[in-house]
């Protein structure tokens, strides 16, 4: 009598669990195979004219179209349901998340990012930075359609005032020297004063007004003008209550989502959701 090697072993065993299981397989709702190879088990649906039931992940920029889809998909029978986490200006409707006694697979959901628009990328990336008059002068000059200029009397001046005014700061540097003696004791001094100055009227703040995401409304951003001396002028730019303005900008994508979907078969809500 010959002995059985595992290889035919193993055979023997993968078609015994697969048989075990054949009247699982066959209590599925999808068309499904039970292959005896390590009893893997395999969906059948795409050998079908169609899928046995609808899934698919929709992504976008756009508030309308998102809040469009949304409320398509949404029905009486299975309303959809919105988490919105308006700190990452993003949200998710899910189509089929189901109920407790009747879960979904929560795989149908259409997902929106906000896109940050030009002006407010370039706003960002000058907030803070050390800039050279050249540097300074020439963001005023690209930006200009979206500045407003202010002296230290708090009066409006041209962007291209203010340009030309950064462009022509000079560095005075005056130089004091003390020096006395005495009989046990000697004492020396230096004192250094350093001033700027325009032959122009200098720019002390800005307003940068732009729409800071795609779908929301424009927004007016208060900017201080600062100036450090050293071997060369720099100017600073920095955004005033930078975190409040954020606040605000969530708050208003929250809300106009909130109000997108009232009366509607959309459920909101403030969060995120993984099913």
């Amino acid at each position: 009598m010959s002995q059985v090697d595992s290889g035919t072993f193993k055979q023997v065993k993968d078609l015994v669990l697969s048989g075990y299981h054949l009247n699982d397989i066959n209590g599925l709702a999808c068309p499904t195979a039970l292959l005896p190879e390590e009893t893997r088990v395999e969906s059948l649906e795409r050998f079908s004219l169609e899928r046995f039931r609808f899934r698919g992940a929709m992504t976008t920029t756009s508030i309308d179209d998102f809040a469009r889809y949304s409320k398509g998909y949404a029905s009486a029978e299975e309303p959809a349901r919105c988490f919105i986490d308006a700190d990452n200006m993003t949200a998710r409707s899910v189509f089929n998340i189901g109920t407790l006694d009747n879960p979904g697979h929560a795989d149908n959901v259409a997902a929106i990012t906000l896109k940050q628009t030009a002006p407010f990328r370039a706003l960002l990336a000058i907030n803070g930075d050390r800039l050279k008059q050249k540097q300074i002068a020439e963001w005023l000059e690209d930006w200009s359609d979206y500045l407003l200029a202010f002296d230290a009397d708090g009066n409006t001046m041209q962007i291209s005032q203010a340009a030309q005014a950064v462009r022509r700061i000079t560095i005075q540097q005056a130089t004091q020297q003390d020096h006395e003696d005495g009989d046990f004791s000697g004492k020396k001094s230096l004192m250094q004063s350093v001033e700027a100055s325009s032959k122009d009227v200098m720019p002390v703040a800005f307003e940068f007004k732009c729409v800071p995401y795609e779908g929301l409304g424009e927004r007016a951003f208060s900017l201080r003008n600062s100036l450090l001396t050293g071997d060369e002028p720099r100017f600073v730019l920095r955004i005033v209550q930078l975190e409040a303005q954020e606040e605000a900008i969530a708050n208003e994508f929250r809300d106009l989502l909130i109000g997108k979907f009232d009366g509607e078969q959309v459920e909101t809500f403030i969060g995120n959701f993984k099913a």
